[in-house]
């Protein structure tokens, strides 16, 4: 179960600063950091922290010839990550960049993967679920198929199926958060896949963990 207290306080505070200047909110990394500290504790609450784990936020690591940012990693004594949650957010224009967004993250979870064969990776991505009346202007939302987004976020978890194992996901979670609410919550509608849900995917990735 996600601690709902947490969360909406979470959402409020996101509210809160993309409303008092959206492009300072996303560029400054304040809004996603937020985000970010929410699922760090949702992981901590579940007991992750035990035989020599300990969480990071933010934390970089090295894959090939560079280094990656793990937004919510687990790591080992070693220091070496064994989950990583990798945290994303798109607040306007979804339509222009979701396609080229998606390819990268493809690429990016490829790269975890070679560099560290056992760790669970997991995605959440965030929309809005309509355009949020700001302070200064921001790009719209625009015509956007959510349906089809989760279609295609849905096709990057791994699945029995799948023979492209090192690009795919082990979880994904697609948060279309409903910021005009009072409070701003999770939509209730988007998404209908199950597997796609924010309210499964802490307990299924720590499960993944404990399983490995």
């Amino acid at each position: 179960m996600l601690n709902t207290t947490d969360l909406t306080s979470t959402l409020r505070g996101m509210k809160k600063l993309f409303v008092a200047d959206p492009t300072y909110a996303v560029r400054s990394k304040s809004f996603i950091t937020l985000f970010q500290n929410y699922c760090a504790e949702e992981l901590r609450s579940r007991g992750i922290e035990s035989n020599g784990l300990h969480i990071e936020v933010e934390q970089k690591i090295t894959v090939g010839r560079g280094k990656v940012e793990a937004d919510v990693g687990v790591f080992n004594k070693s220091n070496e990550p064994a989950l990583i949650v990798d945290v994303r957010s798109q607040m306007s224009s979804l339509g222009k960049n979701f396609n080229n967004y998606i390819r990268m993250k493809a690429g990016e979870v490829e790269s975890v993967h070679v560099a560290y064969p056992g760790c669970i990776v997991g995605l959440v991505y965030i929309h809005p679920a309509a355009d949020v009346p700001t302070k200064l202007p921001v790009n719209p939302v625009g015509s956007f198929n959510y349906a089809n987004a989760a279609r295609q976020l849905s096709s990057l978890i791994v699945s029995n199926s799948t023979t492209e194992l090192l690009s795919k996901y082990q979880h994904v979670s697609y948060c279309v958060i409903d910021f005009n609410s009072n409070p701003p919550q999770l939509s209730a509608h988007i998404p209908v896949e199950g597997e796609l849900r924010l309210e499964h995917f802490f307990d299924d990735i720590v499960a993944s963990l404990n399983h490995t």
